[in-house]
């Protein structure tokens, strides 16, 4: 065989080669453990969310044993005054299952079957101002042969009273990295979906916290406050 011949079949091998790599690094793994909220009254889980069930509130005036499987909130509550600084939700201890509870007739509650609005056990009139600390915990698959890390892509739109100012994202072990993921604006979010995107750097077989942090305004007869989250895209690329 000539050189030329050689070195055209080897041209071919090594093209053929990268296109492989190119296309395993494309691959999207579903996040499937990235919940709704609302969804499985079951006790907090790392699984997938594709069989689950909207929660029915069975006490929708002042909460009651209606909670979200999937969604935890930092207790007790408010986690800081509405007077002082948002806490580090990565340095909260202490969480408890949220309540699902019928929504607050000035919030928008579209009836699309996918997710439902998540409450302190008292989220009416007497609701204290302050910052509310929502998590949803979920697994990080192992990696991929040949691969190190995770790209985690997700995108969404949330509702919140009166405002999601962050959300936040926690992988390693121990809770010690602790990355804004997302800065959110705008001081009525109960009244239209407000979208939200980001993409981080995971480390695979790991548990992540995903931490919504929600400011609820002080008011003299109290104030509802609230959170809606609806996942439309999350998944994670080798790398």
């Amino acid at each position: 065989m000539s050189d030329l011949g050689m070195q055209s079949r080897l041209s071919i091998l090594a093209s053929a080669l990268l296109l492989s790599t190119a296309a395993a690094a494309q691959t999207h793994i579903p996040a499937t453990g990235l919940c709704n909220t609302g969804l499985t009254p079951a006790g907090l889980l790392l699984r997938d969310c594709a069989t689950t069930t909207l929660v029915t509130p069975l006490n929708p005036e002042s909460g009651g044993p209606s909670v979200d499987g999937n969604w935890e909130l930092a207790t007790p509550y408010p986690s800081a005054p509405y007077n002082q600084p948002a806490p580090n939700p990565c340095s909260l201890t202490t969480f408890a299952p949220a309540w699902v509870d019928a929504p607050w007739p000035g919030w928008f509650n579209p009836d699309d079957g996918l997710s439902q609005w998540i409450t302190p056990l008292v989220e009416g009139p007497v609701a204290a101002g302050g910052w509310y600390i929502y998590r949803t915990i979920f697994p990080i698959p192992p990696i991929v042969s040949g691969y190190d890390e995770y790209a985690l892509t997700v995108t969404g739109q949330l509702l919140a009273d009166n405002t999601a100012a962050a959300i936040v994202l926690s992988n390693a072990s121990g809770h010690q990295v602790c990355r804004t993921m997302a800065i959110l604006s705008g001081s009525s979010q109960f009244i239209a979906w407000n979208p939200f995107t980001f993409a981080a750097t995971v480390l695979p077989n790991h548990p992540a916290y995903l931490y919504f942090v929600v400011y609820n305004y002080e008011q003299s007869n109290g104030n509802p406050t609230g959170l809606r989250v609806e996942f439309t895209s999350a998944y994670f690329t080798p790398e």
